[in-house]
């Protein structure tokens, strides 16, 4: 049975979506984000986007040229507020399918919010499924 914050991680990534929606639910994402929490987009390095505002303009941004979003949970665990993910997700960009490993951390806070989350996985790996250079892609 899972447990209430691995509920609470579940239930953020179905609102990316399902794979045939182009756009995830924008307003539940970002209602389940905590005011003041933390996304970094992949460890290490990559860029740290803090707060619901800031959170909601990168998800636009990444809109812009993603769409049919779907993350795969394979593997689910915690430990108290701290939730961990594998996952294989799936999108489109520049018309190109892409399938994405990675694994996430999502920390929870006592109201249930997401306060930190941070994803793991190989840049190069993108890069390469979308037909581009690793250093261009880690440049971003």
């Amino acid at each position: 049975m899972p447990q209430e914050q691995e509920k609470i991680v579940m239930e953020f990534c179905r609102a990316w979506g399902d794979g045939a929606t182009a756009r995830p639910d924008v307003n539940k994402i970002v209602s389940m984000f905590a005011e003041h929490g933390v996304w970094q987009l992949w460890m290490p390095g990559g860029p740290v986007i803090k707060g619901r505002a800031a959170l909601l303009a990168e998800i636009e941004r990444q809109c812009g040229f993603s769409s049919f979003m779907q993350c795969g949970i394979t593997k689910i665990v915690s430990s108290g507020a701290v939730v961990v993910t594998e996952r294989v997700d799936h999108f489109t960009m520049h018309d190109v399918r892409v399938e994405h490993a990675l694994m996430a951390i999502y920390e929870i806070d006592s109201d249930g919010k997401i306060a930190a989350w941070r994803e793991y996985f190989d840049t190069a790996d993108l890069g390469k499924q979308l037909g581009m250079h690793p250093e261009a892609v880690i440049a971003g």
